[in-house]
């Protein structure tokens, strides 16, 4: 009966520790690590919830880039620090879904060492050309590829989405590109623009403006169906290639063991900001769809990408070992 009252005790105990945590959360600036580089789709979601959650909570929330290793350099940083709630981490699939297949060992456990906050967000990949490429659907492109012998592609980085992605294309084609990547979506499709490289999947935030002045040309999409914010772009899928699916989200987790009152806190605060109609006309025109979801929901797409990025990376052969 002892042990019985000490457990009840330590719950109650444990309880009022992590509310009274909630209620005096933040008591000073917060960290968010962004593990992609300035000017990309990780990086202006980082900072757009960033501003939101400065105004609304009282202290601010700093943007700190720390990219490399494919996520695994901040997705370090966070899981090596206090799970206190003052150290966040924004990113893509990689560290949270991708990395396990891509590397035989990783510095941090994926589906031990993250509190998952919040979904923010899904941007698709968009097939786009320099406008010097004589294609204007998926099957020119594929035969001006081919014609060429070898073409330059651009990705983000190593074992990125738009790699895998465009791996994907190549294993179920058989065309021959050359990989060349880059740190990040802004460098990668400014090369893409001046015509150093032809060919690129990329998020439409930084594809979409680039598109709509003419200084790309979009192809495909690389979605189960067409974007709203772009609806004359034709999906893969229905350009012949039946199953081709390939969508990047964004996530935003705090370390395994944080408070869970502050998880749930920010998880809240995050999707009254990305429900602002200024906050969602700007990313529909960029092609991003926002979310924000609770911790148990983002959770649950960890788990259900994790599997099927596992068999894109299979199909494309990619490795970072």
């Amino acid at each position: 009966m002892r042990t019985i009252a000490h457990l009840i005790a330590f719950a109650v105990f444990t309880l009022s520790h992590g509310l009274a945590a909630a209620q005096t959360y933040p008591s000073k600036p917060v960290r968010i690590i962004v593990t992609n580089p300035p000017g990309g789709t990780v990086d202006i979601l980082a900072r757009t919830v960033g501003d939101h959650l400065g105004k609304t909570l009282g202290q601010p929330f700093v943007v700190e880039n720390r990219p490399g290793a494919n996520g695994n350099i901040g997705a370090e940083l966070l899981t090596k620090g206090p799970a206190d709630g003052y150290t966040l981490m924004v990113g893509p699939p990689g560290p949270f879904a991708i990395n396990a297949s891509l590397f035989s060992k990783l510095p941090y456990n994926p589906s031990t060492d993250f509190a998952p906050v919040s979904l923010l967000a899904v941007a698709p990949l968009v097939l786009v050309v320099n406008p010097s490429v004589p294609a204007k659907n998926l099957e020119e492109l594929l035969r001006w590829i081919r014609e060429q012998g070898r073409v330059s592609y651009a990705s983000q980085g190593l074992a990125s989405t738009g790699q895998l992605a465009m791996e994907l294309l190549k294993s179920m084609t058989g065309v021959q590109m050359d990989h060349v990547p880059y740190k990040g979506s802004a460098p990668a499709i400014a090369d893409l623009v001046a015509g150093h490289v032809k060919v690129a999947f990329d998020n439409t935030t930084s594809s979409l403006p680039h598109v709509r002045r003419g200084a790309l040309r979009a192809i495909a999409v690389a979605e189960k169906r067409r974007l709203e914010a772009a609806p004359d772009i034709p999906t893969v899928d229905e350009q012949g290639l039946k199953g081709f699916e390939a969508t990047p989200w964004f996530g935003i987790a705090a370390r395994a063991g944080t408070s869970r009152d502050i998880v749930e806190r920010l998880s809240a605060e995050i999707a009254v900001g990305l429900k602002e109609p200024e906050t969602q006309k700007k990313f529909f025109n960029l092609g991003v769809e926002l979310r924000g979801t609770t911790p148990e929901e983002f959770a649950s797409t960890i788990r259900i990408e994790t599997e099927k990025w596992g068999r894109i990376v299979k199909l494309s052969g990619a490795r970072l070992d």
